[in-house]
């Protein structure tokens, strides 16, 4: 086998190996954040844990299916293995970017339960106010007549 393609294998095991590990911490993050009320909460193959591990699994499937496809050194296996294991990659840096979203969101959906927002529209603009720890807070919005795109061109010709 050539050298740069064991090089190949050797860079895609090293970035599966720490990903999956990666992943799976996530996905047990995820699955043990707490929510509100537990009891309501059913565990099943869509909990994100399992999931988590159902894709991992799939992931060192298609990679042996990759490896495999490189060893045979023909044009059809080289084409089959490269094309699989690009695939498998930028599946698992997807996988590993939604679970960061998903975790993100959590945080910041708890962290703003807690807070109360009042809003009072103006004429031309939105006040809310927020309230966090004890301490309320006011944030005021512009609103415009023209809609966004249509603003920009000349905000952005604008010379000051």
């Amino acid at each position: 086998m050539n050298d740069i393609y064991l090089l190949l294998l050797a860079i895609v095991g090293v970035f599966s190996v720490g990903c999956s590990i990666g992943l799976l911490g996530l996905g047990t993050l995820i699955d043990r954040y707490p929510v509100g009320d537990e009891s309501k909460r059913e565990r099943s193959l869509a909990s994100p844990i399992e999931s988590t591990r159902i894709a991992v699994v799939l992931f060192w499937t298609l990679f042996v299916i990759g490896v495999w496809g490189i060893s045979l050194e023909t044009r059809f296996g080289l084409i089959l293995g490269i094309t699989t294991l690009f695939a498998i990659c930028l599946f698992m840096f997807t996988a590993l970017a939604f679970s960061f979203a998903v975790l993100s969101t959590m945080r910041q959906k708890k962290r703003r339960s807690d807070l109360p927002v009042v809003q009072v529209r103006t004429e031309d603009e939105v006040i809310a106010i927020t309230q966090s720890a004890g301490k309320p807070s006011v944030v005021s919005r512009k609103l415009y007549d023209k809609p966004v795109p249509a603003i920009m061109p000349g905000a952005m010709l604008k010379k000051e």
